[in-house]
């Protein structure tokens, strides 16, 4: 691609997805203070288990298809109509084998008076993600956006209907969720003309055999992010109690307003690496943008570390604020891995699932090693450090790995000294005095210089287009 149109392609990209993106995170965002005043830290916890129950699931019982529909699809060549009945075979499929899921959940006194509605959600949330993958396939982009933001609307609407008016607790909650993805699935259906053509049911038996090839292998890798992503909550849960569980939980809000900006650029950063797999420049050009992601996510997270305590102290109720503690480890292994998502999207322009599956299993591996280790000593900080080294573990195998298909350099100075002025800052955190903002000072101070060259460049940037509006 041309700079001035892959420029274009990945800037409106960015800027469909921050539609969508923005908008559903901005107001799951605010729910959390309604969560944390009409729930208990048990409830809460409860809650978080089941999200987590629901994680681990639905990959397995959709075999993971959605990622083979959605990469699939962004190929031109591949009949995008053939895809998409091998996407609704497997959903079929997934419904009824999430029925079967209800004796299970009445096995365990956790979930066994939630297991029709669990069953429910499972389907909900199996059939929205099929579908949304599928639209992000076929590149309406515009409308996944539009329906994301549909969908988390209807979410608040009925969290606020159910826990606040009619006082259902967990039941509502899970309720509010289960409605607002079916909505979300039948949207997609009629904007996505998701249907067999002509009634036929026809099934390319080769093209199913390579979907369910990529997608299988990515079945254990999500497994193993579960591992990553959710082990240290069951661990706590198991360890030191369901309340402290929620409180943990509750630390992950903040890296997660990291990961809902990160996750904008890299949804459209997907489609671009694609369409960059075979560019003669291409190692020149994703350095830049691998060099201004970490100077961007630094930024936030740096901003994050220095406004914690005071957010919190207001953000959640009383019983949550101690989250504190938990949230500087959890913030930097946070920008570990949006770079090593970064790398990731080489694994899908090139269709290497064995990528995602060897670099979760090895960070995965010392996740749980570390779980057991450091819970036990510094309970649940000690996840959120596990974590954190697992997350840096995955970082570090993927740029090593992905070599083969771009050469990162990750090892220049502007790369190391940004990531030594995360670090200082995010350990600086728990000075509880007027030192912390003198080391903040300094940090930010050193961060700006070392990085001057990319905001010269970002304010020339923002100049130009300000001149282009004037005239």
């Amino acid at each position: 691609m041309k700079n001035e149109s892959r420029k274009k392609y990945l800037l409106k990209n960015t800027l469909i997805f921050s539609l969508g993106n923005f908008g559903s995170k901005f107001i799951t965002f605010f729910l959390v203070p309604l969560y944390t005043n009409i729930l208990t830290t048990k409830e809460y916890g409860t809650v978080d288990l089941m999200s987590v129950l629901t994680t681990v699931l639905v990959p397995i019982i959709s075999l993971n298809i959605s990622e083979s529909v959605m990469r699939f699809s962004i190929d031109e060549e591949n009949n995008r109509q053939d895809i998409l009945n091998i996407g609704i075979i497997i959903t079929i499929f997934s419904i009824v084998l999430s029925l079967f899921c209800v004796p299970v959940f009445n096995m365990f006194s956790v979930t066994s008076q939630y297991s029709i509605l669990l069953s429910l959600y499972i389907m909900s949330f199996t059939c929205s993600t099929i579908f949304m993958c599928y639209i992000r396939g076929i590149e309406k982009l515009f409308d996944y956006a539009v329906i994301s933001i549909i969908q988390t609307i209807f979410i608040a609407l009925l969290n606020i209907l159910f826990l606040l008016r009619f006082k259902m607790g967990i039941k509502g909650y899970i309720l509010a969720y289960t409605i607002s993805y079916f909505i979300s699935t039948i949207l997609c259906v009629f904007r996505g003309n998701i249907y067999f053509k002509n009634n036929e049911f026809r099934i390319n038996q080769k093209l199913l055999k390579l979907m369910i090839n990529y997608s299988i292998l990515l079945i254990p890798n999500a497994l193993m992010w579960w591992i990553m992503n959710s082990l240290d909550r069951v661990m706590i849960s198991a360890m030191i109690g369901i309340e402290e569980t929620g409180i943990y939980a509750i630390s992950y809000k903040i890296p997660s307003i990291l990961i809902a900006v990160t996750n904008v650029f890299n949804q459209a950063w997907m489609f671009s690496a694609i369409k960059e797999k075979n560019s003669s420049d291409r190692n020149v050009y994703k350095n830049k943008i691998f060099y201004s992601l970490e100077t961007f996510v630094i930024t936030i997270a740096l901003i994050l570390l220095i406004i914690l305590k005071p957010l919190l102290s207001f953000y959640v109720g009383k019983s949550f604020y101690g989250a504190w503690r938990y949230v500087p480890p959890l913030l930097l292994g946070t920008v570990l891995l949006t770079l090593a998502t970064f790398l990731s999207n080489e694994y899908t322009a090139n269709k290497d699932s064995c990528g995602f599956l060897k670099s979760s299993f090895i960070g995965a591996i010392v996740n749980l090693m570390l779980n057991f280790i450091l819970i036990d000593k510094y309970r649940s900080l000690g996840a959120a450090i596990a974590t954190c080294l697992s997350y840096f573990t995955v970082f570090i195998f993927r740029v090593y790995d992905t070599k083969k298909y771009i050469l990162i350099d990750y090892r220049s100075k502007k790369n190391i000294l940004n990531i030594m002025m995360l670090i200082i800052g995010t350990l600086a955190v728990y000075i509880d005095n007027f030192l912390f903002y003198l080391i903040m000072i300094f940090v930010f101070f050193i961060f700006f210089i070392n990085n001057l060259a990319l905001w010269k460049n970002i304010f020339l940037n923002f100049k130009k287009i300000l001149e282009r509006i004037k005239s």
